[in-house]
């Protein structure tokens, strides 16, 4: 993966995070965000690295729920 589609992605996932907790402020916990934007950096670390063709759809998937 390109450096740009690295931050694509964490742009991507990063909003569907804001947009989730936006939507349900009544189970938000500090806790729990730090560990989902922590796993985005996790994420991008490793792909920064490895080059990989993955992808992170975490935020995403919390978004629909």
């Amino acid at each position: 993966m390109t450096d740009r589609e690295i931050l694509e992605v964490v742009l991507r996932e990063m909003t569907a995070y804001g947009r989730a907790w936006r939507s349900n402020w009544s189970g938000f916990d500090g806790r729990t965000l730090k560990h989902q934007l922590n796993r985005i950096a996790d994420w991008a670390h490793k792909a920064i690295g490895t080059r990989e063709e993955s992808d992170f759809i975490e935020g995403t998937e919390f978004e629909k729920e």
